[in-house]
């Protein structure tokens, strides 16, 4: 007999031997139990999670032939056999990828007029149903809401979102979860036990690891793994044969952007280049490194191989803080895309290595922020300088010496603008430098009062036309900033104040008479009249 794979010799056929399921594997057994059956199931979930294997069990535990329906299907009378080996003429699995257009559902529904041969129910199995046309399932409708009975549809896909709303709404719906690490040890370890081949534990955990969730890849990776030939197969086996990057050398690359060591980086970079690995491979790797620290530093527990390389992980975790780890990971996640678009990908990866060894030297953008504001709050402004008294000693043996306070009034009526009423002559002198000061404290606030109209300055108040509502709205909400700023400036009182008027817009003669054109512009007019000219 030919060899079988492992996914397929070790397919689920029980619900026991779902992983990780049991929020739908009991519903099930409970609508078997209680005759509650459903006419049409949706399971939804990522690759092999176990969908079409658990629809499989469900169809064999209402069809079978000794105690069906039952929780606990024989797995040995003609129906569930054949179920199992996919020949059953009462199950009938279809592939919705290969059976998109309206006509194969039309051809379908002809078939669900025959009752089942020698079954209980008729069960179809539709697999990737996200693949079928908007018109396939619209046919469906009517058929899906109403079906003849004895007749139960299972649908299974990996993109939900892509099914019509109105093909869920008839549906129960079951949504799969990925394969936790640990359950897929555990299958893998029986596995392994009864074909009777040796593996380390570590070697299990990378082998999980990788599938993602998938327990149906983990087999598929085991499989290729077995057919190593070595007596016991360790890490090493695993990662020379999956191209994947040690943790060690991960360990190695964090010491050194610890270290500010670019040298040891891009030679690390280059030993793992030179062994064929790939580099989006080291870079997923490495961000899922980081990922691990950082969960670890932030308190939630996370599986890894031994405690080892936890207390490996700890140790680096130590060296970094939580917004430097965070860094790293944006790097390298845009680094991943900028070698998808690169012709040179070493280069890129170069460039964001020896990056990676500046990480000291760089910035956050809320640390430049805060810097940015400690700065300005250190800068003393003219207008707002708060001078010290100087220190003058008095002496008491000059006649006509003044004393220190006499002195600093001195200085500072010396510092003020010789005016002591503000003019519109005046504030136009200055209207530049105001204007920037405006800007310099709220940028919008002074874009608006640059477009704005000076009116009028009288009794240190000055008034502007602000022809835009939205415009007339930010300037009066802000004008005690303004007056403040402009009171700074001359050293006097001044309010400044907004009035909103509409820009009236020229009103335009149509079709103006040689009257019009007198009362506008006599002198146009005479010469209208003096040389016969038509007016336009």
């Amino acid at each position: 007999m030919a060899y079988l794979v492992l996914a397929r010799k070790y397919r689920p056929q029980t619900f026991e031997e779902i992983y990780a399921q049991d929020h739908i594997t009991k519903i099930l057994k409970n609508t078997i139990e209680l005759d509650r059956t459903a006419h049409a199931y949706l399971f939804t979930g990522p690759r092999g999670v176990g969908k079409t294997s658990l629809a499989r069990i469900f169809a064999k535990s209402l069809n079978c032939l000794k105690d069906g329906p039952t929780i606990t299907p024989c797995n040995v009378c003609e129906n569930c056999t054949e179920i199992t080996q996919g020949i059953s003429a009462d199950v009938i699995e279809i592939d919705g990828a290969s059976n998109t257009g309206v006509e194969d559902i039309r051809d379908l529904q002809k078939e669900l007029m025959y009752s089942p041969s020698n079954s209980k129910y008729k069960i179809y199995i539709i697999d990737e149903v996200h693949m079928l046309s908007k018109n396939a399932f619209n046919a469906l409708l009517k058929t899906l809401e109403e079906p003849p009975e004895n007749i139960i549809f299972i649908f299974a896909t990996t993109e939900p979102h892509k099914v019509l709303p109105t093909i869920i709404s008839r549906c129960q719906r079951f949504d799969f979860k990925r394969i936790p690490i640990p359950s897929i040890i555990e299958r893998s370890r029986k596995i392994c036990e009864i074909e009777k081949i040796a593996i380390a534990d570590d070697a299990l955990f990378m082998i999980a690891k990788k599938a993602d969730g998938s327990m149906r890849d983990a087999q598929s990776l085991l499989d290729q793994v077995l057919a190593y030939g070595k007596e016991r197969l360790t890490l090493e086996d695993v990662l020379s044969i999956f191209g994947i990057v040690h943790t060690d050398v991960y360990n190695n690359i964090m010491h050194a952007i610890s270290n500010k060591d670019a040298t040891a980086i891009i030679q690390l970079l280059h030993d793992i280049l030179d062994k064929g690995n790939d580099i989006q491979e080291l870079l997923n790797g490495i961000l899922d490194y980081i990922r691990n620290i950082l969960l670890l530093k932030v308190g939630i527990e996370i599986p890894v191989m031994s405690e080892a390389i936890l207390k490996q992980m700890q140790d680096v975790g130590s060296k970094f803080t939580e917004n430097e780890l965070l860094y790293l990971m944006t790097l390298l996640v845009k680094t991943k895309t900028d070698i998808k678009n690169s012709n040179n990908p070493i280069l890129v990866a170069e460039m964001s290595f020896v990056k990676l060894s500046k990480l000291s030297e760089l910035q956050s953008l809320e640390e430049i922020l805060n810097s940015l504001d400690d700065n300005e709050s250190q800068v003393v402004r003219p207008t707002q300088e708060k001078r010290a008294a100087p220190v003058i000693k008095k002496d008491t043996s000059q006649p006509g010496t003044e004393d220190a306070k006499s002195i600093l009034e001195k200085e500072i009526q010396e510092e003020k603008p010789k005016i002591d009423k503000l003019t519109k002559e005046i504030l136009e002198a200055d209207m530049d430098i105001l204007l920037n000061k405006v800007i310099k404290e709220k940028a919008f606030v002074g874009n608006y009062l640059k477009n704005c109209k000076l009116s009028n300055v009288s009794n240190n108040l000055v008034q502007f036309n602000v022809a835009s509502q939205m415009p007339f709205n930010m300037l009066d909400k802000n004008k005690a900033e303004i007056s403040e700023i402009y009171s700074n400036h001359f050293n006097l009182k001044i309010r400044v104040e907004f009035l909103f008027q509409k820009e009236q817009k020229e009103q335009v003669i149509n079709n103006p008479t040689i009257d019009d054109v007198k009362r506008e512009s006599p002198a146009l007019a005479d010469f209208i009249e003096k040389t016969d000219s038509i007016i336009n």
